[in-house]
């Protein structure tokens, strides 16, 4: 028998043509088998290439999927945020376009545990050494600015399971790609919710070079930091 739960699961990405199609047919058929009621959706940020045309095309060829295009290049968090806002059922996945985290995985998380916030730990995750290091001072950034909300929680993996009725409460305010994420989790644990950290083993065994190590996303990342490290100061989050 199907799951009872319904689950809209975003997929953003910027010109993914190489991947995006495996990673749609993958998506579709583990939440057609396990679920009565889900939806996918997908967010194209503004690609170059024929990532958005091989969304759409797939979208005609299937129920149950949305398509929203960017017209220009917003980064993943803003992407993904609005994936948030469109999405209609009870839990809220998202995952990038090459599955950095097996879709079975996160199904068979969401059917097990039942916090308002999953946080899954990336185990293997393997990238660039300058992606390293910008990772390593956002942690410190991060635990300079939040020591208390950083406690447990390994805040910069990106990928995260939502109830949608908790997750409208706590929408950020940053729009940069390195602060949407720990502001999500900090923003849920000040409101009280419960916010369970697991380790998953990543899927992508390439080395990733990501998108958030420019000099523009960092500086943007630590005025999102600071925004919010001032906002918790005056209790107006």
């Amino acid at each position: 028998m199907k799951s009872q739960k319904s689950v809209s699961l975003i997929l953003a990405g910027y010109n993914e043509e190489s991947n995006i199609e495996q990673s749609m047919q993958q998506c579709y058929q583990a939440l057609n088998n396990t679920f009565e009621h889900f939806e996918l959706i997908l967010v194209d940020d503004g690609s170059k290439d024929h990532t958005l045309e091989k969304m759409r095309t797939f979208s005609n060829m299937h129920p149950n999927i949305q398509v929203l295009p960017n017209y220009i290049n917003l980064n993943f968090g803003t992407a993904v945020l609005r994936g948030l806002l469109a999405a209609s059922y009870d839990y809220i996945i998202f995952n990038a376009c090459d599955l950095p985290l097996s879709v079975d995985d996160m199904i068979n998380l969401l059917l097990k545990e039942d916090a308002d916030v999953l946080v899954l730990e990336r185990i293997g995750y393997k990238t660039t050494k300058w992606r390293q290091i910008t990772s390593n001072v956002n942690k410190l950034l991060l635990k300079f600015f939040f020591p208390k909300l950083t406690k447990g929680t390994p805040v910069l993996n990106f990928v995260q399971i939502y109830k949608k009725d908790k997750i409208m409460n706590i929408l950020p305010l940053a729009r940069s790609p390195i602060f949407v994420w720990p502001e999500l989790i900090f923003r849920a644990k000040l409101a009280g919710l419960q916010v369970k950290n697991i380790p998953v083993k990543c899927t992508v065994k390439n080395v990733r070079k990501g998108a958030f190590g420019h000099p523009h996303d960092i500086i943007w990342g630590i005025y999102d930091m600071i925004r919010f490290r001032i906002r918790v100061w005056q209790r107006n989050y």
